[in-house]
């Protein structure tokens, strides 16, 4: 289980896999055949574009990272925090009531563990110990001044950053369990400290969650039925569902008389521009020579620029690996958001629910998407949030869809600002690390069909310009052959009446005097 940068250099113990393997059959099986799995090691295919964002940074949590040579600094802050949240009797009786309590609890610890873990029952007893009680001293004191902790872990937003790693979750049954070998009290009042932690988890998903989290309240959640940290986070993300419809979009740029009009003669005023530049620069090129005229008008012409100025820049076709065997990032197939909005006419508004409010009113022309708040570790928090979806979902992926459409329409710092300007897409980063964001999470694996996807696609896809402007990408463009003999016959018509101006004079055409 050790990786090569541990502080501890043990070979894989036999006997110790016997030893373990030995309980579960012999002794406990009925017992923890019910505990799932709830902390997973995130496999290399999702780590592989940015492994620094699954791992945590300053503080480990649990057997995964808990020896990792750069975390281990940070070993004498969680013991000093944990002896600073127990009183003087706790401290003696740490040993005896709470490692014991862990150590008959083994198997239920492993269980919840996906990757098999070589370490021996003491050891894991009292990292589950010291590690759970840390967590729950931050979640306690989150918000105030933590004096025995780093500043700059605080400051920064490191320390809130590592507890949102999915690798570094501690299972809410340990954390129960540690609660009761602590409180040595009756039902009742360990009852009440199961609804103080959860109301201190809630509250530290509030504040790190970059999506809006469902209204909840203890008496509508069964504590229980939640694993751990990230897990809450993401059934709140999930399950927020607006109760009322969309609001309504009050501004429609491009419903808008005034606004639509400067907007045309704007784009019109554009395309004007591009297109005398392209015959132009290929005029000049021409004259004076007369034997290679066509050849050398055809490729001084900016098709490039051309193709970019009416939204439909052609994609090359995105495969899982590059010419190198490499896996790189992938994209759904949907114009960005610049293009919805230029050439589709669509509009954006913020919907006052969560992913599952999301939809595209056709008859509104109208895209709503929940609001997004994107600070330094947002990133962090969403990819972890994906990963254990994708580890733990058996049916659609709903949030990784959700990151799928938003990679897919944001492409540049102007699609970001769009959003941004519209209250869809908040926080403090600029409209640059927005798009860099989007632009490097990776879509997610499955060819299952998302809908808003589709119905966007078809809706673009039908305006009348883009039907246009794609047959004549299809069949004149893409065709060499054709574009060639087209544009041979446009050079050719273009250099005799060039020809005969020259002989019979043509001063209102060529603006001579």
């Amino acid at each position: 289980m050790e990786s090569s940068d541990s502080i501890l250099n043990v070979n894989f113990s036999e006997q110790r896999w016997v030893d373990q393997i030995g309980k579960h059959f012999d002794d406990e099986v009925g017992n923890i055949s019910h505990i799932p799995v709830s902390v997973f090691s995130v496999p290399i295919s999702t780590t592989h574009f940015k492994p620094e964002a699954y791992v945590p940074l300053a503080i480990a949590l649990g057997p995964y990272h808990h020896f990792d040579t750069h975390l281990y600094q940070m070993e004498r802050y969680k013991v000093a925090a944990v002896k600073a949240l127990l009183n003087h009797d706790q401290v003696l009786s740490f040993e005896s009531v709470v490692i014991n309590r862990l150590k008959e609890k083994e198997l239920m610890i492993r269980s919840c563990y996906h990757k098999y873990i070589n370490l021996d029952r003491d050891t894991l007893a009292w990292i589950i110990a010291i590690d759970g009680l840390f967590l729950l001293d931050i979640l306690s004191h989150y918000g105030d001044v933590a004096p025995l902790i780093p500043k700059k872990l605080i400051n920064g937003g490191v320390l809130s950053r590592d507890i949102m790693v999915l690798e570094n979750q501690i299972p809410l049954r340990l954390l129960f369990e540690i609660q009761k070998g602590i409180r040595l009290s009756s039902t009742d009042q360990f009852e009440n400290g199961e609804r103080e932690l959860f109301s201190m988890m809630k509250e530290f998903c509030k504040v790190h969650s970059p999506l809006k989290l469902e209204n909840y309240s203890n008496e509508n959640h069964e504590i229980t039925s939640y694993l751990h940290l990230l897990d809450l986070m993401y059934h709140l993300i999930v399950n927020n569902k607006s109760t009322t419809e969309p609001p309504h979009v009050v501004v429609l740029p491009h419903n808008d008389n005034d606004d639509a009009t400067k907007r045309k003669e704007k784009d019109d005023d554009n395309i004007t521009e591009n297109l005398e530049e392209g015959v132009g620069m290929g005029l000049r090129i021409g004259v004076g020579k007369k034997a290679d005229v066509p050849i050398q008008v055809i490729k001084s012409i900016p098709w490039e620029k051309i193709s970019n100025m009416v939204g439909l820049k052609i994609k090359q076709e995105s495969s899982e690996e590059d010419e190198d065997g490499e896996p790189h990032v992938t994209e759904i197939e949907i114009p960005s958001v610049s293009s919805l909005s230029k050439y589709g006419r669509i509009s954006f508004s913020h919907t006052s629910g969560g992913i599952r409010d999301i939809k595209f009113k056709e008859s509104k022309a109208t895209l709503y998407l929940p609001v997004i708040t994107l600070d330094i570790y947002s990133e962090v928090v969403l990819r972890n949030l994906i990963a254990y979806e994708v580890a733990t979902c058996n049916s659609t992926p709903e949030l990784a869809q959700y990151v799928d459409l938003m990679s897919g329409i944001v492409d540049t710092e102007a699609d970001a600002k769009l959003l941004r300007d519209r209250g869809i897409i908040k926080g403090s980063l600029n409209d640059k690390e927005i798009a860099d964001l989007f632009n490097g999470i990776n879509k997610c694996n499955g060819n299952i069909s998302n809908k808003i996807v589709e119905q966007l696609n078809e809706y673009y896809n039908n305006r009348p310009t883009i039907k246009a402007l794609r047959f004549m990408r299809k069949d004149l463009v893409c065709s060499q052959k054709v574009t060639t003999v087209a544009l041979t016959i446009l050079m050719f018509s273009l250099m005799s009446l060039y020809s005969f101006c020259e002989v019979y004079g043509c001063p209102k055409l060529f603006d001579e005097k």
